[in-house]
């Protein structure tokens, strides 16, 4: 076996696959029994284009998925390659990760032997956090890094919808230790695909994936910003901003809207953390985090917006044509309007597909749940907010029948759809 790969949800199993089809033998792993069962039956739990032929192609020959609590302790000694897919969940600043699911992974591996492994992280952690687990890998085994075991971060900078297109092709950031942790991570990685690039350590890789993130997360922030300001001043924000970028190339101001997901949402938050001391200094926080912020108000912007007692949420995903409802702004703005006491209506095409696509108990028993747009359409409401901008809405029966609503029905088009 050349490599087993922890953790298989929306970002392990694309890359468990990719490299089953890169010629690599992959035993993935992963604590969730109805996944390993659904992988097992040549099933998915999730959409993501391409990923279900790959698994039929692959499974019990190149790929074989487990389940962690099984015998695993011969996959383990037998693959030269660990790579760690776990997620961490979600931490608002100033809370902090939670980490235990990664070391007890580490601890896992520990147990079963982990001289002579390449150990690779692939999941978003705060910076430094490579740096605190290969010492506590030192402390608990007497090993030594460089000499009995290899440690590297590569950041995973794949989107979800593109995922399996995505990953053969980026350039692949490794951040190693040492020449020779350096040399065996490249190797696998070559037979992949994607540009090799080499940085100094894994801390500087890790702040790397961040910085991705928050980076896109600061410019969306910007255009909501002039978005909140034209309307204040009654300027159409979208003329200004195509008026603004049309024949000048300095200037690619993208259009406002939701920015919500379980990337865009967290990471700037957890960069944030290594941030503080800075913070302390100067007596106010980063450029990312109030753009964090000010997409986080959009939500409650949206909820003060509303007419009415009686609001239909078309869209629950982060974005469009995507089964994850996972720190999503739809969630975000259901929360808040539940808050306020209102008559929930929503249709998402996505809803009760997966484990992605739940909504958390609390709110799910007070709402009034479509099985389709158009039914959802035909219910009375005050207000109706276009969430997410999936392909089905813009239909043109859609557009007609939302364009053709009364006057006294309030339209918060979030991504400017019927214009």
């Amino acid at each position: 076996m050349d490599a087993c790969i922890f953790g298989l949800g929306r970002i392990g199993l694309p890359i468990a696959l990719v490299c089953a089809e890169a010629g690599y033998k992959i035993v993935g792993i992963d604590i969730n029994d109805s996944l390993i069962n659904k992988l097992k039956n040549r099933d998915t739990i999730f959409d993501e284009p391409g990923l279900k032929s790959l698994l039929i192609k692959h499974l019990n020959n190149n790929f074989i998925p487990k389940h962690q609590l099984e015998d695993i302790s011969l996959d383990l000694k037998q693959s030269e390659y660990i790579i760690l897919a776990v997620g961490t969940g979600f931490a608002k600043y100033p809370n902090k990760p939670n980490l235990s699911t990664l070391y007890s992974v580490i601890g896992q591996l520990i147990a079963t032997g982990i001289k002579g492994k390449t150990i690779i992280l692939r999941v978003t952690l705060p910076i430094g956090t490579c740096d605190e687990v290969k010492s506590f890998i030192e402390k608990k085994t007497g090993l030594k890094e460089g000499k009995d075991f290899w440690f590297s971060f590569v950041p995973e900078r794949i989107l979800e919808g593109k995922a399996i297109v995505e990953e053969p092709l980026l350039p692949k950031i490794i951040g190693a230790y040492n020449d020779e942790g350096f040399l065996r991570v490249s190797n696998f990685f070559k037979k992949i695909g994607g540009e090799i690039v080499r940085v100094s350590n894994p801390k500087t890789a890790e702040f790397i994936k961040l910085i991705d993130n928050s980076w896109r997360n600061t410019r969306f922030a910007f255009a909501n910003e002039l978005a909140f300001l034209a309307e204040g001043n009654d300027i159409d924000v979208i003329e200004a901003i195509e008026s603004a970028n049309k024949g000048y190339k300095r200037n690619e101001i993208p259009r406002p809207g939701p920015v919500s997901g379980y990337c865009l949402g967290k990471d700037p938050y957890l960069l944030e953390l290594s941030f503080e001391k800075i913070s302390f200094r100067r007596g106010f926080n980063s450029l990312w985090y109030y753009g964090r912020r000010a997409n986080d108000w959009l939500f409650e912007k949206v909820a003060e917006d509303i007419e009415g007692s009686t609001v239909l949420i078309a869209g629950i995903s982060f974005k469009a044509n995507i089964d994850d409802f996972r720190n999503s702004h739809g969630i975000e703005i259901i929360n808040r309007l539940s808050k306020r006491g209102c008559n929930i209506l929503i249709y998402d095409p996505f809803l009760d597909k997966n484990i992605y696509t739940k909504l958390p108990e609390e709110l799910a028993k007070d709402l009034t749940v479509y099985t389709s747009f158009e039914k959802a359409l035909e219910a009375h409401f005050d207000t109706i907010i276009i969430a997410t901008n999936h392909e089905e809405f813009k239909k043109e029966k859609f557009r007609k029948i939302i364009k053709g609503l009364p006057e006294n029905v309030k339209i918060i088009d979030l991504w400017d759809i019927y214009r």
